[in-house]
C-alpha cells in the first residue's frame, strides 16, 4: 500500500531534512571555494575614480600585482562637477589578509589602482593595484586611491588611427618630391639620373678600393719586417737599445731623487732652495720699488701733462715757447750777420777785412812787435845790470865849480 502524505512518518521527515541540510552545506562549500562567500573572512572597501567606465562592471576582478583580492561591488557615476576630471567610481572590495599579513601592509597610500583589459581584443575590465611602498601610510575604510589609466585597444586605434594621418600628411610631399626625382628635378633627381655622378662613384670606388689593397700590402711589409716601419716594429735590436735607454732615464731618475749630480743637487739642495727663495724674496722687494719708481714717474708724467713745474712749464707753456722760438730767430740772425762779417774780413773789406789782408799793415805790426820785443830785451837786461851793480846808477856826482 504506497504512503500517502497524509501517513508521512517522522522518519521519512528526519531523511528529507537531513538531505536538505547537506544540500545546503554543499552550496555554501562551494561558493565558498570560489570566494563570493566567506561569512568568516573580513574585507576592506577601498574606492578608484576613472574618467570613464570602459567596459568595467561590477563583479570584476581586483588583483594586487597580479594577485587576486577581491571584485569590484559597485560602479557608479559621478556627478559632472567632480574633481580630476573623474566620471565614473568603482567600489572595490578586498580581502584585509593577504599570506597571513594584513592587506594595509601591501596597499599604502601611494599605491595606484589601474583599470586593464582582461585580453587585448576583450572589453571587459579589471582593476589592478601597485603594492605601495613605505613612504606611504595604510589605507583606512572607503579609502580613494590613486588611479592610471592602461592602454586598451580603444587607445591603440586611436593612437594608430593618428599615427596614420601623420603619415598620409607625409606620404603627400614624400610622393612629389619622388616624382621630381623621377624626373631627374631637384638635387636629388640629378643624383638618381646622372649618369656622370654614376660614373665618378664607381670610379671613386675603384680607387678607394685599390687605395686599401695597397693600405694592406704595406701592413703585411710592416708585420714581415720589411721597410723602415717594418724594421721599427720588429727589430729587436731596436728594442734592447729603447730598453737600455729606459734604463738610463731610470738611472738618471734615481740620481735625480738621490740628489747626486747637478742636476740632483739643484732639485735637493736645501740650501739652494733657501737661496732661491731669498732672490725671489729680493727680487719681490726690487718689484715692489720699480713699482714704486712706475708711481713716482706716473706722476711726473701726469705733472709733465698738467704743465706743473719747471718741466711741465717747458712743455705746456705756450709763452715760453713763443719766447724759445723768438731767441732761436735772433740768433739765427746773428749767425747770419756774422757769417757776413766773416766774408767781408776775408774778403779785406772793413776794419777787420784789413787787419787780416792788407800785407803793410801785418809787416808793420810784425815790426812794432820786434821793436817791442828788442825794447823788452834791453829793459830785462838793464833791470838785471841795476840789480847787479846799482851803485852804478845811483852814484851822483856834484861839482860846484
Amino acid at each position: 500500500m504506497p504512503t500517502t502524505q497524509r501517513n508521512l512518518g517522522f522518519s521519512q521527515l528526519r531523511v528529507g531534512i537531513f538531505v536538505l541540510l547537506g544540500l545546503g552545506i554543499l552550496g555554501f562549500l562551494i561558493l565558498n571555494s570560489t570566494g563570493d562567500l566567506n561569512p568568516f573572512q573580513k574585507n576592506l572597501h577601498l574606492k578608484a575614480r576613472f574618467p570613464e567606465a570602459d567596459g568595467l562592471r561590477e563583479g570584476a576582478e581586483v588583483e594586487l600585482a597580479g594577485v587576486h583580492i577581491g571584485k569590484v561591488e559597485k560602479v557608479t557615476l559621478l556627478s559632472s562637477d567632480s574633481p580630476d576630471n573623474a566620471r565614473v567610481e568603482a567600489l572595490l572590495t578586498v580581502d584585509q589578509k593577504l599570506d597571513g599579513q594584513p592587506i594595509t601592509e601591501r596597499i599604502r597610500t601611494d599605491s595606484t589602482a589601474e583599470m586593464a583589459a582582461t585580453s587585448l581584443l576583450a572589453n571587459d575590465k579589471f582593476i589592478n593595484i601597485t603594492p605601495g611602498t613605505s613612504k606611504g601610510a595604510a589605507v583606512s575604510e572607503n579609502h580613494v586611491l590613486e588611479t592610471a589609466s592602461a592602454m586598451s585597444i580603444e587607445k591603440l586605434t586611436e593612437t594608430g588611427n593618428e599615427v596614420l594621418q601623420q603619415i598620409n600628411k607625409i606620404a603627400t610631399p614624400a610622393n612629389e618630391i619622388l616624382t621630381k626625382a623621377n624626373n631627374g628635378e631637384g638635387t636629388l633627381g640629378r643624383i638618381v639620373n646622372d649618369e656622370s655622378l654614376y660614373k665618378n662613384l664607381d670610379t671613386t670606388v675603384a680607387e678607394t678600393r685599390s687605395t686599401m689593397l695597397r693600405l694592406q700590402t704595406t701592413i703585411d711589409k710592416v708585420n714581415s719586417g720589411r721597410g723602415s716601419a717594418g724594421k721599427l716594429l720588429n727589430d729587436p735590436q731596436l728594442y734592447d737599445s729603447l730598453n737600455r735607454t729606459v734604463s738610463k732615464l731610470e738611472l738618471i731618475s734615481n740620481d735625480l731623487r738621490a740628489g747626486r749630480g747637478t742636476a740632483g743637487k739643484l732639485l735637493s739642495n736645501e740650501e739652494l732652495y733657501n737661496d732661491t727663495r731669498a732672490a725671489v724674496a729680493d727680487l719681490r722687494v726690487s718689484a715692489a720699488k720699480i713699482n714704486g719708481i712706475a708711481d713716482d714717474f706716473k706722476n711726473i708724467t701726469a705733472d709733465l701733462n698738467a704743465g706743473r713745474g719747471t718741466a711741465g712749464k717747458f712743455l705746456k707753456d705756450e709763452q715760453l715757447y713763443n719766447d724759445a722760438r723768438s731767441t732761436i730767430a735772433n740768433l739765427n740772425n746773428t749767425t747770419e750777420k756774422f757769417n757776413s762779417l766773416l766774408g767781408d774780413a776775408q774778403n779785406g773789406r772793413g776794419t777787420i777785412g784789413k787787419l787780416l789782408t792788407d800785407e803793410t799793415l801785418y809787416n808793420n805790426v810784425n815790426q812794432t812787435t820786434s821793436n817791442i820785443n828788442q825794447i823788452t830785451t834791453e829793459g830785462t837786461k838793464l833791470i838785471y845790470d841795476f840789480r847787479q851793480n846799482p851803485k852804478k846808477y845811483l852814484t851822483i856826482k856834484f861839482k860846484l865849480f
